[in-house]
């Protein structure tokens, strides 16, 4: 298993109206509570002050990662763009190990 960390960063422009934002956003809630369900997403929150969010998620590849957020409400709005980030686990706290192995 690979463990990555996701950065969603709105654009500059965004190119929707607020009503489409909002129910993008509620797409995008629902999109990341099935990750959360399905047990690949460790952690998620919006970033303070600025529009975007951080997420902690597992897969077996890279791909599947980028593949699963091109799936993402925000991203196929225009909305959000991602930066993804793979990282080896060192360490952690002792109760998150097993959702780490």
């Amino acid at each position: 298993m690979k463990y990555f960390v996701v950065e969603g960063t709105f654009r500059e422009i965004v190119p929707v109206e607020e009503s489409e934002m909002q129910k993008a956003i509620q797409g995008h809630l629902a999109f990341l509570k099935k990750g959360f369900d399905e047990g690949f997403i460790l952690v998620s929150g919006p970033k303070v002050d600025v529009g975007g969010g951080i997420i902690v998620i597992k897969g077996q590849s890279r791909q599947e990662i980028e593949d699963y957020f091109s799936k993402d409400p925000l991203q196929i709005a225009g909305i959000q763009d991602y930066k993804i980030v793979e990282f080896e686990l060192y360490d952690c706290q002792a109760f998150l190990k097993e959702w780490f192995d």
